[in-house]
């Protein structure tokens, strides 16, 4: 599902004449003197107390783009605008837009351009797994937590939702993983939530474990080369997903051990390396088991670290896996991104 969308567009005669008076007349210029008294820069301020801010729901702004030009931006999430609540939605961009861009025209107090005319700046893809149990999903955080990949950062929340990040300051992709139960909970204590019989929903919500893609602005400048935002379908945003994700999660269960060592050989044979790149892959993993992930990594030349490391990862082994050691039955069993759980009703089915 599109769990949030940025939008925005040009501050010309195609926002109408009316929204464009009231918004350039509460627009500022926020500028930087050099110390000879030379401009060195300057960007459009918003002020809001000039206008009506009671927009629960709804982030907008006025901004510069690197063209001088004033842009109109909005951002909000198209599930909790729909429904009320955010954790179950639709993936189709083009229906996402249009429930923002209305709700933004409703709070604004205008008609606001269709989404066509629309720039898309951000969007939340979010997948929800059902683990069972409020136990399990802490438990396959931990693990996710001790995944070692590059600018990963994890976290503990004080309201007791772990949260797992990766690449969290990139202006390109960016995810986390973290207990949707805990952070509904918080969402009703802020007042972001509309929905009646909230605890019911929470406690089913303490069984899921939410992974969230962010596409940022660096994403779309580059994509919109080619296509427009909205030719993104939901199979798109869905295979953008698993592929960022899968690396930590891991697709393949490797549950048989004993025939593991034939699996490396064969996978690596099968991407044309040598039987004995398999068996090296094989010795280095038995080391991983044995001292730990770090001490077989200092123990380990660094070129026979990364092709043996290559070898495991493509033979389905996450970096979670990796770094644990082992195996974790419990989530391999139930967490896999190709079968997420899509509504209230699929969850309630499972209990």
């Amino acid at each position: 599902m599109i769990d949030w969308l940025t939008l925005r567009i040009p501050m010309t005669e195609e926002l109408g004449r009316p929204i464009l008076d009231r918004l350039n007349a509460a627009v500022g210029m926020l500028v930087s003197i050099r110390p000879d008294g030379s401009k060195a820069w300057e960007k459009a301020c918003l002020d809001h107390e000039s206008l009506r801010s009671d927009t629960p729901g709804l982030f907008w702004t006025v901004q510069g783009d690197s063209e001088g030009r004033r842009m109109l931006v909005i951002g909000g999430s198209p599930a909790s605008i729909e429904h009320g609540i955010n954790v179950f939605g639709s993936a189709d961009i083009r229906h996402c837009a249009t429930v923002l861009v209305r709700f933004a025209g409703k709070c604004l107090d205008a008609i606001l351009p269709p989404v066509d005319l629309w720039q898309c700046r951000r969007i939340d893809i979010t997948e929800n797994y059902d683990m069972g149990s409020h136990d399990a999903v802490k438990h396959a955080l931990r693990l996710l937590m001790a995944t070692d990949s590059a600018r990963r950062k994890a976290s503990s929340d004080r309201h007791g939702g772990d949260t797992v990040y990766w690449s969290p300051k990139s202006d390109v992709m960016t995810g986390k993983a973290y207990h949707k139960g805990p952070q509904l909970r918080q969402l009703e204590r802020k007042g972001k939530t509309q929905i009646e019989d909230m605890e019911s929903f929470a406690l089913m919500a303490d069984r899921l474990l939410r992974f969230e893609l962010k596409l940022g602005s660096r994403w779309f400048r580059a994509f919109e080369k080619a296509k427009s935002w909205l030719e993104l379908t939901p199979l798109d945003l869905t295979v953008l997903h698993d592929q960022f994700f899968s690396r930590f999660v891991g697709s393949v269960e490797v549950a048989d051990m004993s025939n593991f060592q034939e699996k490396l050989e064969k996978s690596a044979i099968d991407n044309g390396m040598t039987k004995g790149r398999g068996k090296a892959a094989y010795g280095l993993w038995l080391n991983i088991r044995s001292i730990g992930y770090d001490q077989a990594r200092l123990a380990t030349s660094k070129a026979t670290w990364y092709r043996s490391i290559a070898v495991l990862r493509l033979a389905g082994l996450s970096d979670a896996e990796l770094c644990a050691g082992n195996v974790h039955q419990i989530v391999r069993k139930q967490l896999v991104l190709s079968n997420p759980v899509t509504s209230w009703a699929q969850l309630r089915n499972a209990a």
